[in-house]
């Protein structure tokens, strides 16, 4: 490692944005499949997860990671879509 490089020597630009991603991916799809936690919020962690791994490929990281991370965030904002949609579907029937 060289005086001036800070960052240790095995890890790669956009490795940290990419093990972020993987992390807010399992978070999301969890609180999906668990339903405890503010309803919906598994839409929102999907994105801020999609939008860490478009930086982190955007830094040139290519590794399972990422792509682990986004095929969980891109799953729980559909599935979380879908299941609002639904809810929606069935709240305005239920009411109307």
């Amino acid at each position: 490692m060289n005086q001036g490089d800070s960052r240790p020597s095995d890890q790669r630009p956009g490795e940290g944005l990419a093990i972020a991603t993987l992390v807010i991916g399992i978070i999301a799809i969890s609180i999906f499949i668990l339903n405890w936690f503010v309803p919906f919020a598994e839409v929102a962690l999907g994105i801020l997860g999609i939008v860490l791994g478009i930086m982190s490929s955007g830094r040139g990281y290519k590794g399972g990671k990422l792509t682990a991370g986004m095929i969980l965030s891109i799953l729980s904002v559909a599935l979380g879509g879908v299941y609002w949609v639904v809810c929606s579907l069935m709240c305005s029937y239920m009411f109307s």
